[in-house]
């Protein structure tokens, strides 16, 4: 007996890895949990767009390191769902994204890419810290500095258009290179620990 109620156990612990942190707290509840979850998200990306140092083109803020977190603790569908809802209250018109901006200027300007990058590393990492080998240590930073390289890589591509390649890498990489080590750092150890905290509720 003792033993069925342990492989019950194991089981049903194997089953709850699929799910990341805050799909797993928000598993059951109303719809007006999850639209409050999405709005929470997108102002903290909103706040980490403006947490900033001005540089030309492309300002250094916390945006990757805000949009990590939210990645790696929310799941691929959640995460998607805050960033898309982040990206459209600037479209229309709310000072959500670095500097300021809004409106559908970002969305064709220097900082596109990088934009489109967010998009993508959404579900990707969402989809990643949600599989069962996928919040560890080793796997969060894997797939984080991934992350980075991925984004940096759209938005250098974006700029390299209009700038030209070299130009784009030293004005669009290069200065964020230090920056996206130590975010990775501290967004694995705030999701590791934030996490671990969420699932133990």
């Amino acid at each position: 007996m003792a033993g069925a109620e342990r492989s019950r156990d194991m089981e049903l612990t194997s089953t709850a890895t699929f799910k990341a942190p805050l799909d797993a707290l928000l598993a059951g509840r109303s719809l007006a949990w999850r639209v409050g979850a999405v709005l929470a998200g997108s102002w903290l990306l909103a706040a980490s767009s403006w947490a900033e140092v001005s540089m030309y083109p492309v300002p250094m803020t916390l945006q990757t390191y805000a949009l990590l977190v939210i990645a790696g603790l929310s799941g691929p569908r959640l995460a998607l769902e805050i960033v898309v809802v982040w990206l459209a209250q600037a479209a229309m018109g709310l000072p959500l994204l670095a500097d300021g901006a809004s409106g559908l200027a970002p969305f064709v300007g220097p900082t596109a890419g990088y934009l489109l990058g967010f998009v993508i590393t959404a579900g990707l990492i969402g989809w990643l810290a949600a599989r069962p080998d996928g919040r560890s240590w080793r796997s969060l930073t894997a797939s984080f500095l991934a992350a980075h390289a991925l984004i940096l890589l759209l938005g250098w591509a974006w700029l390299a258009t209009g700038l030209g390649a070299k130009a784009a890498f030293a004005s669009g990489v290069a200065p964020f290179l230090a920056g996206a080590f130590l975010k990775t750092i501290l967004a694995v150890a705030t999701v590791k620990l934030a996490g671990d905290r969420i699932l133990t509720t």
